[in-house]
């Protein structure tokens, strides 16, 4: 019952990620940006943007860097190795 609520929460996690990614951000991403990607996919209640905000820390999706940015974590999301080498980040923080 856990390995499948794991599976699916890291799915998702990753679907932020993919999100997050194809908006421009590689290396770094806003805390404000990662809370558009969260509305955008599961709705705007403070709560649930803290829990999967809370759920990509854990997972170390996101690394935090200070309190208003988070580094990107490329072992945890190995797509990303493939696209910075094709295009580098786009958007700056």
């Amino acid at each position: 019952m856990c390995e499948c609520v794991c599976v699916r929460v890291e799915a998702e996690l990753e679907e932020i990620i993919q999100y997050i990614t194809a908006d421009g951000f590689k290396h770094q991403v806003s805390r404000n940006e990662v809370k558009k990607a969260i509305m955008w996919l599961h709705g705007v209640d403070k709560r649930t943007i803290e829990k999967w905000l809370k759920a990509l820390e854990t997972f170390e999706y996101l690394i935090p860097l200070n309190p208003s940015v988070y580094k990107l974590n490329p072992l945890k999301v190995p797509s990303l190795f493939s696209t910075l080498k094709e295009k580098p980040q786009t958007k700056l923080l």
